[in-house]
């Protein structure tokens, strides 16, 4: 399962209630701050919520922000999610366990360690969850809740993977289903490739070309036509893909994998997700104040909100193809892509 969390990071800057004047304590009075980021897939065998708090700063908030325990609460906080079908509770409370197993990558706040929050028990696709954060000291208790994105399933390209997938042509459909509760959707196309030393024989690496079919984009209800998304790309647009992240190595020779070596994902995300990643992304425009997104909520707050981020849902679907004859002669000879040291598969002699 391939992990990764957000964070606006005005938001979370915002947070550190910093002091200018080391001297003097102009901070307000400290209140409990809870930044949350979590996305259910009723498919994956594991579920993380990451879950920070607010913290106050008297000095340096940078310095601050590298100490892990300023921004967890480690023990002081029960996290519990609820089950519920027809706006009913079935009964099921799944407590959340810690770890901090899972590296967090460089950057301003603490890293490699993190804590997450994870449970191992299966979800329910047709329920409700309801994520309830409640503080073991003060009683405080921060909610917010999600329908879970139903399987999605990709019905083209319809090509059984020994037949192969032509690469060579200038438009293709790409068909999947519009399930439960998903409000937007993304396509990934993948090219899969291994590379060899020209001078050992060995594989040295193991390597992906990804590409994104909806251009950083989502695809919505709007594209919906009895009952399935249909999207139209072009399929050599892969080969200048690979041509732009790839470069000229002259020590390997690289081959496309024998099996699979293109997929397709869709990936389908819940309203609040998509909500989220609409207000934080990349903005073009010279006012750059941001409006939050949030559907977290602390029943004791009056004017002052002290709970933000997310738990929503999403769902993804895979599909694996092999190519053409013609498709590896474009890739191996192809003006595109023919400086890049590609050789035909049936080439390949691995080392015994």
């Amino acid at each position: 399962m391939k992990l990764k969390f957000l964070f606006p990071i005005s938001l979370l800057f915002a947070l550190f209630f910093v002091a200018c004047e080391p001297d003097f304590n102009i901070n307000a009075p400290y209140r409990d701050v809870t930044i949350v980021y979590g996305i259910l897939n009723a498919s994956d065998t594991v579920h993380y919520v990451k879950i920070y708090k607010g913290f106050q700063s008297n000095g340096n908030s940078l310095q601050d922000a590298a100490n892990w325990h300023n921004l967890y609460y480690f023990d002081t906080i029960n996290v519990t999610l609820i089950e519920y079908l027809n706006n009913a509770e079935t009964g099921r409370v799944i407590d959340l366990d810690t770890t901090t197993a899972i590296p967090k990558e460089s950057g301003v706040f603490a890293n490699p360690k993190q804590l997450l929050y994870y449970t191992r028990e299966s979800l329910n696709v047709n329920a409700t969850y309801k994520l309830k954060i409640e503080n073991k000291v003060t009683g405080r208790i921060v909610t917010g809740e999600t329908k879970l994105v139903a399987p999605i399933t990709i019905s083209a390209p319809n090509i059984p993977i020994n037949n192969g997938l032509n690469l060579t042509g200038k438009k293709g459909n790409i068909i999947f289903s519009n399930v439960n509760n998903a409000k937007g959707y993304e396509i990934f196309q993948y090219f899969k490739y291994f590379e060899v030393s020209k001078i050992t024989g060995e594989v040295v690496k193991q390597g992906i070309v990804k590409r994104n079919i909806t251009n950083n984009s989502f695809l919505t209800d709007n594209n919906v036509q009895f009952g399935e998304i249909n999207k139209e790309y072009n399929p050599n647009g892969i080969y200048d893909v690979i041509a732009v992240q790839l470069k000229s190595d002259p020590t390997v020779d690289r081959y496309r994998m024998k099996d699979g070596c293109v997929v397709f994902e869709v990936w389908g995300g819940s309203e609040s997700l998509m909500n989220y990643l609409i207000v934080n992304q990349p903005s073009s425009s010279i006012v750059q104040e941001r409006i939050e997104y949030t559907n977290m909520v602390c029943p004791t707050d009056g004017t002052y909100k002290t709970a933000y981020g997310i738990i929503s849902s999403r769902s993804n679907a895979i599909k694996n193809y092999n190519i053409t004859s013609a498709s590896e002669d474009s890739l191996v000879k192809g003006s595109k892509t023919k400086n890049l040291g590609f050789k035909y598969y049936r080439d390949y002699q691995p080392v015994k």
